[in-house]
């Protein structure tokens, strides 16, 4: 415990979090990136050869994006400064996810046995379900829905205690869902469920809250550069050579140590590179939880009928290109369908829009005789929340924002 004596008791000043708009649109595509090549890095090991390893290092390289996100929310969700009670933060929460994880699984479950899987008798629904990953990108909302349970609980560690409490509590929470992901993938014992899921990844949500406002100085980021590339050469290598069957799938989990190295370089890395500018990411966001939802129905039908790619420009097509355009297909159709009454809900955006805004305050003017004129506050003035954020916007209400902090464009 000795390095927690030397962390200072109080919290550093609070930064903008505008990074955190165009850091969430680069990992929305590194996710697709993962799903697109996942298939690939599983089936083609047999061969070993360079295109398959180019397929490893870019899915290596892309494995910080999901823990990035958990962090993101976390950092938003638990800061002492937002004011909303546990019943309204929570009641907010179900239109947020409750109401997508219901839609999303009923579609991906059907999506699954009619289409993926119509003649495999051994997959049971109900059981998928249970397990908090009835399909490959949806377990998220299942842990986002556990966290989100716990947050009011978590913020009071924000709100009341020091800081190094605050990283006890996180690298504490990192470290048993750490050996709990290494005890049930190499041991085989235990497994992951609806109920316990979102458990393990506890210590990334309350570390992105322990580390939003920490800049990093030059020297800094280029030691953090060098720890995620060695981070991602690691998990590449390890998956790879690695002792047992190959490919060894746990170097790629999310809580394997390469994974963990590379996902806390990449959070401070994005702070450090995106603080300003990058309009274009901006306005991608807020449709980046459609994309999200929607890219593996598009995805694996495509994929299908492409078929695997064994070559390496096959890889870089299935890499960078594909993703990219998926991402775009399916921001252009949550564009539309978050414009649509019957839809807006499954996208996560079926909730009040900024109930507790306050109307704009007539008042005179001082001295003045004449008619009133309209005066506003920061507080009566904050916009609506961008159409299609979903939960990846946090809840971003106006009795929420904390001055100075809000993402903004």
């Amino acid at each position: 415990m000795a390095p927690l004596d030397r962390i200072p008791t109080e919290n550093p000043p609070p930064t903008s979090t505008a990074w955190m708009n165009p850091a969430r649109s680069i990992a929305i595509i590194a996710v697709v990136a993962i799903h697109s090549l996942g298939t690939v890095v599983e089936e083609n090991f047999a061969s070993m050869g360079p295109g398959w390893w180019l397929a490893n290092t870019i899915d290596s390289a892309c494995r910080w994006s999901v823990p990035v996100f958990i962090m993101i929310s976390g950092a938003l969700a638990l800061d002492p400064d937002r004011g909303s009670k546990p019943r309204r933060f929570l009641s907010k929460r179900v239109w947020r996810i409750g109401i997508p994880l219901v839609f999303w699984t009923v579609v991906y479950v059907l999506f699954r046995r009619y289409y993926l899987q119509p003649d495999d008798d051994t997959w049971n629904p109900g059981i998928a379900i249970l397990t908090g990953s009835p399909f490959v990108q949806l377990y998220f909302l299942y842990v986002l829905a556990g966290l989100t349970l716990l947050t009011p609980f978590f913020r009071l560690l924000s709100v009341h205690g020091s800081r190094r409490l605050q990283w006890g509590t996180g690298l504490i929470f990192l470290g048993i869902g750490m050996a709990d992901q290494w005890v049930s993938m190499v041991f085989d014992v235990g497994e992951a469920n609806i109920a316990t899921r979102f458990l393990p990844m506890a210590g990334f949500y309350i570390l992105g809250w322990v580390l939003r406002d920490i800049m990093l100085s030059v020297r800094g980021a280029v030691l953090a550069w060098g720890s995620l590339i060695i981070a991602v050469a690691g998990t590449a290598v390890w998956a790879g050579l690695g002792p047992g069957e190959k490919p060894w799938m746990f170097p790629y989990e999310y809580l394997a140590p390469g994974v963990v190295l590379a996902s806390m370089a990449a959070y401070l890395l994005l702070h450090f590179h995106l603080r300003e500018g990058f309009g274009l990411l901006h306005r991608f966001y807020p449709y980046s939880f459609g994309v999200f939802l929607l890219h593996p129905l598009l995805l694996y039908p495509v994929r299908n009928a492409m078929g695997l790619p064994d070559t390496v420009p096959g890889v870089l097509l299935h890499a960078v290109i594909m993703p990219i355009a998926y991402a775009i297909i399916c921001a252009a159709v949550t564009w539309v369908a978050v414009k649509i009454p019957g839809f807006r809900a499954v996208f996560g955006e079926g909730g009040p829009r900024n109930p507790h805004t306050r109307p704009n305050v007539k008042k005179l003017r001082p001295g003045a005789k004449g008619s009133p004129t309209v005066t506003t506050t920061p507080e009566e003035t904050t916009p609506p929340e961008p159409a299609g954020s979903g939960p990846f916007e946090t809840d971003l209400g106006s009795e929420d924002i904390a001055r100075g902090r809000e993402p903004t464009p």
